[in-house]
């Protein structure tokens, strides 16, 4: 089941992220896709702390990519913080950059030998 939900909310989120970034801010269709969003980014990186971690587990089953999941819960509650309290740049440099983050997670999953990468026929 975790595996499930972190696969749907990751391309839900890595889909959703595009549209915001392209799409006018502070309407309220970006507060309704930005909450989304938020929700999607958040139980991705909380549902992977039920999967393994690949070839350098750190503690248990746990790995380096859990470091990014861990740092993506920062990231959005920082972000989050910020528009609450008005402070839109930190607001859109939080959120760009989680953003970034998600982008590079998923090319990580193109990587030779990856269940995404097997799926889509890359190898």
């Amino acid at each position: 089941m975790a595996f499930t939900l972190h696969l749907t909310t990751s391309f839900l989120a890595l889909g959703l992220g595009a549209i915001l970034l392209l799409a006018p801010k502070g309407t309220g269709p970006h507060r309704l896709m930005g909450g989304i969003w938020v929700l999607a980014m958040a139980l991705s990186a909380l549902s992977s702390f039920w999967l393994g971690g690949g070839v350098l587990p750190l503690v248990g089953h746990l790995g380096p990519i859990h470091l990014l999941s861990l740092w993506m819960l920062i990231a959005l509650s920082v972000a989050m913080r910020a528009i609450l309290k008005h402070r839109v740049e930190q607001h859109r440099a939080w959120m760009r950059g989680a953003y970034l983050g998600l982008l590079g997670a998923f090319i990580g999953t193109l990587a030779p030998g990856r269940w995404v990468a097997t799926q889509v026929g890359l190898w």
